[in-house]
């Protein structure tokens, strides 16, 4: 198949380097300000699944790489490779069925919309908690989403993919039809050696009262909010999200601090009754000497992408990593709070959570999802300026080596691949293992591969 027969069977559209559009198109496909210095051959724009078929068997003709983009905004910016890129941004279909609480889903939904939709039925789903976000990239990687603690991590409630494999054609792999695939793409991220082209999900009854308490302290009693933390979740209901933000002062605390140590903890709770005695509990924990507290607000999943949304200007610059802190992991979040403070930016902040005792004594199920700790944290850094790549990128990178005795691995989700190691440290050992192998079996000609993931197998020329 040649490039005029790609053209000529695609019903979206196909852009070449040569064409006066390509330079925005190829800008287009990442969210962030911030671009890779890449130039994909060839970008198909799909408008259905014939269409990413098409896509498919044009680069394992032409021995190309493909790299699959959902909505562009993993943060390494590994959806544009120098080959074919393929842009499902025109796949987004979702169809809720509310008796059996499944929806079927493309690939392209956004997250907010998807959780707005299922909102309507009364229905919930642990999407991510950024809602620009798709599907594609943010349940391929796991989904460490919305009420997580109770409704487990979002791959795991994935019940089918539907999956254009390198030669072309279309599965559906389920926990009883196509079993590997399955196993992959529960987790495998940028690893996963096809194209989803359609999620099956399971719902869950979407709480009535999800209410919120946020308690502002000055960065300096990060450890004090973080021993808060770590006995608070030892004692509340799963349903509980309980998040440290470290960053600049808010406005009207400015005058007070410089950085902050906030202390959010979100209650999915079926009732104001059960969200009141939740959080009356949790702020009879809390240390003394608060800037701010705000108490048992009503934060329905609108209130809460509405608020997660203004910390992420579009257009930005940005440089992400995450780290998962084992049981060794004793002052994680206040060591965090050290190096929060010297970030070049006001913009960039990070992020502390720990899990609940339920979520954290229950076992995984076996997927290509497998590396978790007690906390986890992401780092963003947020800028304008070019000329503060090297800054901005240096302080996320000091604080990944910083932290690097108390981790046990990264979330793919938003890990910084660019970084040796930091794909392979996204799953445990025997996982790894295990892709590397259903990839050799199912794209032994390594066209899903992208250049992050080859630089970690591929051996120099003797």
């Amino acid at each position: 198949m040649n490039i005029e027969t790609l053209r000529k069977m695609v019903e979206g559209s196909v852009i070449t380097p040569d064409e006066p559009g390509y330079g925005a198109a190829r800008l287009a496909l990442i969210w962030n300000g911030r671009k890779p210095q890449r130039y994909p051959q060839v970008i198909v724009k799909a408008a259905n699944v014939a269409d990413v078929q098409y896509a498919v068997r044009y680069a394992t003709a032409s021995g190309m790489r493909l790299s699959v983009r959902g909505s562009g905004h993993q943060f390494s910016g590994i959806a544009v490779q120098k080959g074919v890129v393929l842009d499902l941004g025109e796949i987004n279909h979702i169809h809720v069925d509310p008796i059996a609480r499944i929806a079927d889903v493309g690939p392209a939904v956004k997250n907010g919309d998807a959780a707005g939709i299922c909102a309507d039925y009364g229905l919930g789903f642990p999407f991510g908690h950024c809602a620009s976000v798709s599907l594609s990239g943010y349940l391929l990687g796991g989904g460490f989403g919305w009420n997580s603690g109770q409704w487990g991590v979002a791959c795991f409630s994935v019940e089918s993919v539907d999956v254009v494999l390198a030669d072309g054609n279309l599965y559906r792999a389920s926990a009883t039809e196509n079993e590997e695939i399955y196993w992959a793409a529960r987790g495998a991220g940028p690893e996963f050696f096809g194209v989803v082209t359609g999620y099956r999900l399971r719902l869950q009854p979407l709480p009535r009262a999800i209410t919120s308490s946020v308690f502002t302290y000055p960065i300096s009693d990060a450890a004090r909010v973080e021993r808060w933390m770590n006995h608070t979740m030892r004692v509340v209901p799963a349903n509980v999200e309980f998040t440290m933000m470290q960053s600049s002062a808010p406005p009207p605390l400015a005058h007070l601090a410089d950085k902050v140590a906030t202390g959010i903890a979100t209650v999915f709770a079926d009732t104001d009754e059960e969200a009141l005695a939740t959080l009356s509990l949790i702020a009879s924990l809390a240390p003394s000497g608060a800037l701010d507290i705000q108490q048992n607000l009503p934060t329905p999943l609108e209130t809460l992408y509405a608020i997660i949304d203004q910390f992420f200007p579009v257009g930005h610059r940005y440089a992400v990593d995450t780290n998962w802190g084992g049981p060794q992991a004793l002052d994680f979040l206040s060591q965090l709070a050290v190096e929060t403070a010297k970030a070049p930016s006001p913009k960039s902040f990070a992020l502390g959570v720990v899990l609940p005792m339920e979520a954290l004594s229950t076992p995984m199920p076996d997927a290509a999802f497998s590396m978790a700790g007690r906390a986890f944290t992401a780092v963003y850094a947020i800028w304008q300026d070019q000329a503060e790549d090297e800054a901005n990128m240096s302080w996320v990178r000091s604080i990944a080596r910083k932290l690097a005795p108390s981790v046990i691995g990264a979330y793919v989700g938003e890990a910084d691949l660019d970084q040796p190691n930091r794909l392979e440290k996204s799953y445990s050992p025997e996982a790894w293992a295990r892709i590397k192998a259903l990839q050799d079996k199912y794209d032994p000609q390594r066209i899903f591969r992208s250049e992050q993931s080859l630089a970690g197998t591929l051996k120099p020329a003797a």
